[in-house]
């Protein structure tokens, strides 16, 4: 780890004030120090794997080899597991891609249950996360490596800079910042990092207009968020009657699924612009980018090997079917991921192959965290897109809105009215989403004046209270 790497992470860790006094002087750093030798070599790596399916191949396999040998070497619950399926003789030197189905998938509650013995380094020496324990779950606990940062960038920034985004770019961020403790401030300029960071709690008409007034300010082109975030803008924007005087160069969308409605959303109001999506998981096992805007993924070969397996966990290999996605993480060092179970679902276009660089490629990708469909009443999965209207005017007289559902065959409609909104627009909305499912789902409605949220300001589409798994 080099000494710019500890001191970005420190900087970003560190108190606001300690950033504020510091961010003139690190503004001043040149872009290149600033970001890192590790995360230049990685976009080096990146790179040329992109461009080289061979090479590609080669350290997909090698990254395999290290991962499965340091988990065996440094962790005692993987070590018993790994001789278990494969023998106290197990070499990592030899160790083959097809070799990694011989090992079992793992669980939540696995590892959970496994504590330190999955570390391959002392605790103290790895940063804490968890999962957010949606749908009633209860938060999983894991643990990261202190100096991933350079490396997460590398591939972010990879995907990103497909429409343009570089390290010297600033942007508009759209996250769930805790920008004042008692909600006095809406909005930070963040110099160091060239990003101005707006609340997302309650972005009124009101803060918009002031958003906008500082986007212009600040010559700003690329917006980074939630897409709930950035869809509760442009219903804004659409409602105020004004846009950012500079047109925007890209959206940047993070952590939850981009519906088709919010697709649609955003290109009403900003037109074509160009969208770099990605999809990730917060215990960093799996990183795949969007290439194409029917939702088609393509997994990252440096990043980890994706796996499609069905119910019985037995791989997928016909294209079109759905799956469980299993991951096994490359760089993540701390606490190995193998052949993970993500809970996420997703269906096969092209399998990995040493001709396309071991890149799995899928579509309808499904996060556990934030499901994409209610449940009908006779059981079955009603995907959201397959009713959501065409036309994003569908919801006019409606601010926000969110799905309910803890009873099959009935969903609730949670939304806060615009200021010239009345109780019949909900009931149109809810009478019509109740046609479109021939009554397998009867909507009610629900007026409130905030819908349920997860951390860090993150709200899904669906507050969805039923076991899915068992549907």
């Amino acid at each position: 780890m080099s000494l710019m790497d500890v001191a970005r992470g420190a900087y970003v860790r560190s108190p606001e004030v300690v950033r504020r006094s510091l961010a003139p002087l690190i503004s001043l750093v040149p872009t290149k120090l600033k970001f890192g030798g590790s995360y230049r070599k990685w976009r080096e790596r990146i790179a040329l794997a992109s461009a080289d399916p061979a090479y590609a191949d080669a350290q997909h396999l090698a990254s395999l080899r290290a991962i499965v040998g340091r988990a065996h070497a440094l962790s005692p619950f993987y070590r018993e597991l790994i001789e278990r399926a494969l023998g106290s003789s197990f070499d990592a030197t030899t160790f083959e891609l097809s070799d990694l189905t011989r090992l079992p998938i793992l669980r939540k509650e696995e590892l959970r249950l496994a504590g330190e013995a999955v570390l391959t380094v002392p605790r103290g020496e790895a940063d804490r996360g968890d999962t957010s324990g949606s749908n009633g779950e209860r938060p999983f606990t894991f643990y990261l490596d202190k100096d991933r940062s350079a490396r997460e960038m590398a591939f972010v920034y990879d995907n990103w800079s497909r429409i343009g985004f570089t390290e010297q770019t600033g942007k508009i961020v759209l996250r769930g910042f805790g920008l004042h403790p008692k909600g006095t401030s809406i909005s930070q300029w963040e110099p160091a990092l060239r990003e101005l960071r707006l609340s997302v709690f309650p972005m009124t008409h009101d803060d918009v207009r002031t958003y906008l007034d500082l986007i212009d300010k600040h010559e700003l082109e690329y917006l980074y968020g939630y897409p709930s975030a950035i869809e509760l803008m442009c219903r804004h924007m659409c409602r105020i009657g004004r846009l950012p005087k500079r047109p925007l160069k890209g959206i940047l969308p993070i952590s939850e699924p981009l519906y088709p409605h919010q697709r649609r959303i955003i290109t009403e109001v900003f037109g074509n612009v160009p969208i770099a999506n990605f999809y990730g998981l917060s215990e960093k096992v799996l990183f795949a980018r969007e290439i194409s805007s029917d939702g088609f993924y393509q997994f990252d070969p440096l990043y980890g090997r994706a796996e499609l397996v069905d119910e019985a966990g037995q791989p997928i290999t016909e294209i079109g079917r759905e799956g469980r996605l299993v991951g096994t993480g490359f760089t993540g060092m701390s606490m190995p991921f193998l052949r993970y179970d993500t809970e996420d679902r997703a269906t096969l276009v092209e399998l990995p192959t040493p001709g396309n660089g071991q890149r799995l490629t899928v579509e309808r990708l499904t996060p556990r965290r934030k499901p994409d469909f209610l449940i009908s009443a006779d059981g079955n999965r009603v995907v959201t897109i397959d009713f959501t209207p065409e036309n994003p005017r569908y919801f006019e007289g409606i601010e926000e809105y969110q799905f309910f559902q803890d009873q099959p065959g009935h969903s609730t409609i949670r939304y806060i009215p615009t200021a010239d909104g009345s109780e019949s627009d909900a009931l149109r909305v809810a009478t019509g989403l109740t046609q479109r499912t021939h009554g397998k789902i009867v909507f009610a409605i629900e007026q409130v004046e905030r819908l349920a949220g997860g951390r860090a300001g993150k709200r899904a589409f669906i507050d969805q209270r039923l076991d899915i798994s068992k549907y």
